[in-house]
């Protein structure tokens, strides 16, 4: 009994592990230091979200996808004006990237950069 309770707790162990490893990395984005810098950085990150959408996606581009929405969300959180809509979609296309879900990535990815444009007016 004892022997087959270790191997058991082993065995969950070990697929915890696995599972684990099979998440993408997750990374911190660029620090974002004003409202200014924010501004800034959401045109710069914006247009090369646009070129990556544009384009074929595949298992690099969602991973670059991925590693952009970081840094996207840390610059709306510097903007009093970016609304929950905006971060809730772009956190879609943050999942989506996380889940190689290309049709989630590229609809909320069009919907953000829409919300995007509005607020960078």
């Amino acid at each position: 009994m004892m022997k087959s309770l270790l191997i058991a707790t082993l065995l969950a162990t070990l697929s915890l592990t696995a599972q684990a490893s099979e998440r993408p990395a997750h990374f911190k984005g660029a620090e974002i230091s004003s409202a200014q810098q924010a501004l800034s950085v959401l045109q710069e990150q914006n247009s090369k979200l646009a070129a990556l959408l544009a384009g074929e996606l595949n298992p690099t581009s969602m991973t670059e996808i991925h590693q952009l929405t970081y840094t996207l969300e840390n610059a709306l959180a510097k903007l009093p004006a970016a609304s929950d809509e905006i971060k809730e979609v772009l956190e879609e296309v943050h999942l989506g990237s996380e889940t190689m879900d290309y049709q989630r990535v590229k609809d909320n990815g069009a919907y953000y950069l829409q919300l995007a444009k509005a607020l960078l007016k």
